[in-house]
C-alpha cells in the first residue's frame, strides 16, 4: 500500500503526434504506483495520425477522439469528468516531466488539503525558467515569475501559496475541481488556469506552487496563430476579472482594464486582434453575468486577502514608456489603489525608469547590438 490516491493523467492533443512521442514516455516513467495510475488523452480533431499512432503504440492509454478542436479548457474538463482518479494531473502534450514530478505534487496536494498544486516548468533542455510561480497584473493578465532567467540562478524554495497553477503541468483534487466548475470552457485556451486559480481562492480553496516538481516545456508546440492567441488573451483576461472581483473592486478595475486594452490596440502594429478580443468579451457578457453570479454566490474569501497573491499588480502588458504612462495615469485617476493598496501604487512609481531601460535594451537587440 503506497498511501497515494489513485491519479489520472490527462493530456489534451491537437496534431501533436511528434510531441506525444516525447511526452508519453516521460509519463510512463513516473515513480508513481502503476496500480494507482491511469492515462487519458483527449484528441481535438487531429489530422496528423495522432489517434492511429496512439491506438497502435499506446493501447493502455484511454483515447477519446473528437472530430473538431474543442479547445484545451473543454477537453480538460471532459478528461476530469471521465477520470477514475481522486487526483487529476494535467500535462500539456508539449511537456515532459521528471520521474518524481507526480509524486511530489500529489503528496503536497493531499498533505496540505489544497485544491490544486502547480510545478516548476523549465525550457526543454532545462537551462532556463518558463514558470516559477504565478503572478498577475490588476487587469487580469497572468504571467510567469522569473521567466527566461537561468534555472541555476533561481533556487528551489519551499512550497508556497500561488494565485494559480500553470495548466501545462499541474494537479487538482478532482472533486474540488468539478465542484468549482472546472476550467471555463468558453476560454478555449489561455488564462483558463488563471481564472480557475483565482476562482478557487474566492471560493475559500487554496492553490500551491511546488518548485521541487519539475516539468520541461517545448515552446511553440501548440501551433496557434498569433492573431487568435492575442484575441483570446484579451478576451479571457477581461472575462476573468469580470467574474472574480467583488462588486466594488470590479467597478474600479473594469473601466481601467478596458481603457488599457484600447491603449494596447492603439500602440500595436495590428490592432485588430486586440479589438476582436474586446468585441468577444462584450458579446459574451450575458453568459459571463451568469458565470459571475455563480462565482460570487460561493465567495468565502474577500478580495483584500487575494490581491497580495497577484505579486506583480502593475506589470505592464505592453512595452514602452507611452503605455506605462497611460497605465500610471489610469491607476491614479480611477483609484486603483483602493483595490491593490496605496502602498503598491507608490512602490510602482519607480518602474518608469526600468521600463525605459528595458525598452532601450529591446531596441538594441532588435538592431543587432
Amino acid at each position: 500500500m503506497s498511501g497515494l490516491p489513485r491519479a489520472t493523467i490527462a493530456v489534451v492533443n491537437w496534431n501533436g503526434r511528434h510531441l506525444l512521442e516525447e511526452c508519453l514516455p516521460s509519463l510512463a516513467a513516473l515513480d508513481y504506483p502503476r496500480a494507482d495510475l491511469e492515462w487519458v488523452v483527449i484528441d481535438n480533431g487531429s489530422s496528423d495520425g495522432s489517434c492511429e499512432w496512439l491506438r497502435a503504440r499506446w493501447p493502455g492509454v484511454r483515447l477519446v477522439a473528437h472530430g473538431d478542436n474543442r479547445g484545451f479548457a473543454a477537453a480538460a474538463n471532459e478528461a476530469a469528468a471521465l477520470a477514475g482518479g481522486e487526483v487529476v494531473a494535467f500535462v500539456n502534450n508539449d511537456c515532459r516531466v521528471e520521474a518524481t514530478w507526480l509524486r511530489r505534487l500529489v503528496e503536497l496536494l493531499v498533505g496540505e488539503g489544497a485544491a490544486a498544486v502547480g510545478s516548476r516548468i523549465l525550457d526543454w533542455d532545462g537551462a532556463h525558467v518558463d514558470f516559477d510561480g504565478a503572478a498577475m497584473n490588476f487587469y487580469g493578465h497572468g504571467s510567469h515569475r522569473h521567466r527566461g532567467r537561468p534555472a541555476a540562478a533561481v533556487p528551489v524554495r519551499p512550497p508556497e501559496p500561488a494565485l494559480f497553477a500553470c495548466g501545462g503541468a499541474m494537479v487538482v483534487d478532482r472533486a474540488r475541481f468539478l465542484a468549482g466548475g472546472g476550467f471555463d470552457a468558453e476560454y478555449f485556451a489561455y488564462y483558463e488556469d488563471v481564472d480557475l486559480g483565482w476562482r478557487f481562492w474566492v471560493q475559500g480553496e487554496r492553490v500551491l506552487y511546488a518548485s521541487e516538481a519539475i516539468a520541461f516545456h517545448r515552446h511553440h508546440g501548440s501551433g496557434m496563430e498569433a492573431s487568435r492567441w492575442r484575441t483570446l488573451l484579451e478576451r479571457n483576461a477581461l472575462a476573468s476579472l469580470y467574474k472574480n472581483y467583488d462588486d466594488g473592486n470590479l467597478a474600479v478595475v473594469l473601466p481601467a482594464a478596458r481603457a488599457l486594452a484600447e491603449a494596447r490596440a492603439a500602440l500595436a502594429a495590428d490592432s485588430e486582434p486586440y479589438r476582436a478580443g474586446m468585441r468577444a468579451f462584450d458579446a459574451a457578457l450575458p453568459a459571463l453575468a451568469s458565470g459571475r453570479a455563480a462565482v460570487q454566490v460561493r465567495r468565502r474569501r474577500p478580495d483584500r486577502e487575494i490581491v497580495p497573491l497577484f505579486v506583480e499588480p502593475f506589470r505592464p502588458s505592453a512595452f514602452g514608456r507611452v503605455y506605462w504612462e497611460t497605465q500610471r495615469r489610469l491607476v491614479r485617476e480611477l483609484g486603483v489603489g483602493r483595490v491593490v493598496g496605496d502602498g503598491a501604487v507608490a512602490a510602482a512609481e519607480g518602474l518608469g525608469d526600468f521600463i525605459d531601460e528595458l525598452q532601450g535594451r529591446i531596441e538594441e537587440l532588435q538592431n543587432g547590438a
